[in-house]
């Protein structure tokens, strides 16, 4: 009985909830003492709402203690909101299974009694019902959470505790012939034809557009790159905030710890927030991401709500028109000239004294064929095969490698320059098994990583910023050109697709084809010794 002492009626016949705050939590709570205006209602009715009230706060206590059963050691890991829409659940199936008032006075006078002893037992209990936390762990359980923690075992338990108290309540109204009221704001919406209904919230909507079909087919270097950045969007916005709910200046704000956010930081410190580390990061003068990744953060969060608009699931896009920091124009890529070429492969690493790995033969397979970094970087020993007599790299999607279009999957005959510089005496000296190019093998992502390794090599040849890896494909396809190659066969030996359907190609059988490609490719020079 010692939380009916909470209870008290004033002067003026209203009653009054009122319980003082233990003095080791006042600097928590931020109070002395808690009340409640329960309004002028009977002695019944002011008892039961004391029962609610009194959940709420002995579950206040429980949290400024730190308390909850020793079920596990782990922290919380449900949202307010999924906690929300699970007891609301709960209350939802309570109020349809409810049966109808009984006919007799005496047999309705009965059910009260027995509601108000339920009501009684469960509110002064406490959290430590075994009862109550059996309801708990099944409405968990039924919302696919069977590995919960103890702290939030706790938690829908105080959650089970007012979807009961909310039901008693109703279920009064009901006996008395009463209008069924609304008393816990948590259970306003609920009732037993109203199922809760879980908002969209920002994680849930990121979730949804990651899920639809039409990325069901994009590249997992893509894939990795979109999902860090909604984690990120994720944790700036808040993964349990509506999506409808988010603004311009939730979007402007997102944008403003990117600004000051360095590359990699939660990576490196994984304990603090990015709020944490973006103001870290501005007092102590670290250098933020690059103009050009911020904006694709920015871009992200535009095609997300984009999508969202046209699935009818938001009104309208908040991050339409914001756009990140303003990104300098890159230099064009440019081709290299024969001088360039030279001082290349004159040049450590390029030029094979530390022997002939990766560094050695990319460029010079580049330069000859004007395939990709990442088709070359990727080539298996069974990619190197002789077809009518023709040794050619296979240019085909495996594990390691996807292809960029569709015209990137081909044959490309090996020149004759580089089978005299002893390629094929390189492929041989390889595990059967195994890439053309081992020593490039090791970081989680190797197209990746060597790539920038390549960059930061060409960079201290040439600080020209436009001359790039790349520019060694605009190198070949020129020289092609010179050549007076068909454009047909320069576009097949590179991988470069074309608008018609219709190639000069077509007109050589299938026999003949590698041979000509071979005779083809052989007449482009550069005049340089590789």
């Amino acid at each position: 009985m010692a939380k009916i002492q909470r209870l008290f009626k004033r002067p003026n016949g209203r009653w009054t909830f009122r319980v003082s705050v233990p003095s080791e939590l006042r600097d928590v709570i931020g109070k002395r003492e808690i009340w409640r205006s329960l309004g002028n209602v009977s002695h019944k009715e002011a008892k039961a709402l004391a029962g609610v009230e009194s959940v709420k706060v002995d579950a206040l206590f429980a949290e400024a203690r730190g308390a909850a059963p020793a079920v596990s050691v782990r922290s919380s890991t449900l949202s307010d909101g999924e906690i929300a829409i699970l007891v609301q659940r709960y209350l939802h199936g309570l109020e349809k299974t409810t049966e109808p008032a009984p006919f007799l006075e005496q047999d309705q006078q009965q059910r009260l009694e027995n509601l108000w002893e339920d009501a009684h037992s469960i509110s002064s209990n406490g959290l430590e019902d075994p009862s109550i936390q059996i309801v708990a762990k099944r409405v968990l359980a039924d919302g696919g959470y069977r590995n919960h923690s103890g702290v939030d075992l706790f938690r829908m338990s105080a959650a089970v505790q007012r979807a009961l108290l909310e039901h008693f309540k109703r279920e009064e109204d009901r006996l008395q012939a009463r209008m069924v009221g609304r008393y816990d704001p948590l259970f306003e919406q609920v009732d037993a034809k109203n199922a809760p209904v879980a908002p969209l919230t920002v994680s849930g909507a990121i979730q949804l557009y990651k899920d639809d079909p039409e990325r069901a087919n994009v590249a997992p270097k893509t894939r990795r790159a979109y999902e860090f950045r909604y984690r990120v969007l994720e944790e700036l916005l808040g993964p349990d905030k509506k999506i409808a709910e988010v603004t311009r200046a939730d979007i402007r704000a997102a944008r403003d710890v990117l600004l000051k956010l360095p590359p990699n930081a939660q990576k490196r410190t994984p304990n603090k927030t990015l709020v944490q580390l973006a103001e870290e990061a501005h007092r102590s003068g670290t250098p933020p991401m690059s103009p050009k990744s911020a904006t694709l953060y920015v871009e992200a969060l535009s095609a997300l709500f984009n999508w969202l608009v046209r699935e009818e699931l938001v009104e309208r896009n908040p991050a339409s028109a914001i756009k990140g920091p303003a990104v300098d124009e890159e230099p064009n890529r440019r081709s290299f000239t024969t001088d360039e070429l030279r001082l290349l492969f004159n040049s450590e690493p390029f030029d094979g004294k530390a022997g002939k790995g990766w560094y050695y033969w990319l460029p010079r397979l580049a330069l000859f064929s004007g395939a990709r970094f990442a088709e070359l970087l990727a080539l298996r020993v069974v990619d190197i095969v002789e077809e009518d007599g023709v040794w050619c790299l296979s240019i085909t999607p495996h594990e390691a490698r996807r292809l960029k279009t569709k015209s990137s999957k081909r044959l490309v005959p090996i020149h004759p320059q580089i089978l005299e510089a002893g390629f094929l005496g390189h492929v041989d000296e390889q595990d059967e098994a195994g890439l053309i190019f081992p020593d490039a093998e090791g970081p989680k992502d190797m197209v990746t990583a060597r790539n920038k390794a390549m960059g930061r090599e060409l960079r201290r040849i040439f600080p020209d910023k436009s001359l790039v890896f790349h520019g060694l494909r605009h190198t070949f396809k020129d020289a092609a050109e010179r050549a007076r190659i068909p454009r047909e066969l320069i576009s097949r030996i590179g991988g470069w697709s074309l608008e018609s359907g219709n190639s000069a190609m077509d007109s050589y059988g299938r026999d003949r084809l590698l041979p000509v490609l071979y005779e083809e490719l052989s007449r482009v020079t550069f005049g340089v010794q590789i």
